[in-house]
């Protein structure tokens, strides 16, 4: 194998890529999760609620 600096450097600018876009996908899925909750949240309290302001 080639561990030459330049080698080494390219391993580890590919490892950072390859982090960095998993990191960015896991707070992508975190975002829209957490989105998709707040929506059911909403669901169930328009439906206790009935219409009004406040539930009984």
């Amino acid at each position: 194998m080639n561990n030459t600096p330049d080698y080494i450097l390219l391993l580890q600018q590919i490892s950072d890529t390859y982090t960095q876009g998993r990191l960015q996908a896991v707070q992508a899925v975190n975002v829209h999760i957490t989105q998709t909750y707040w929506q059911v949240g909403r669901h169930i309290v328009e439906f206790e609620q009935g219409g009004k302001a406040k539930a009984a």
